[in-house]
């Protein structure tokens, strides 16, 4: 089977280092491909947020230790 992209390298040896080919940013190379798709942002969602969501936000900034030791040990009653 013949693949010019394959060659032989010894085992042991340090491999060679890849030259870096920098022609244009990743950035360039979507756009150019049309593979780069741009986020839609909604109006109102970026400034300010909802009440419900500030409830929300409220409640899960709650005290993360409630089952903190306490000085009680309750589970290892026998």
């Amino acid at each position: 089977m013949y693949n010019p992209s394959l060659r032989r390298e010894a085992r042991y040896e340090p491999a060679a280092v890849l030259p870096v080919t920098r022609e244009q940013s990743l950035i360039d190379w979507l756009e150019s491909n049309n593979r780069l798709i741009y986020r839609e942002i909604e109006e109102g969602t970026t400034s300010n947020m909802s009440d419900e969501d500030v409830d929300i936000a409220e409640l899960m900034d709650g005290d993360d230790n409630l089952y903190g030791d306490d000085g009680s040990d309750d589970m290892d009653e026998d």
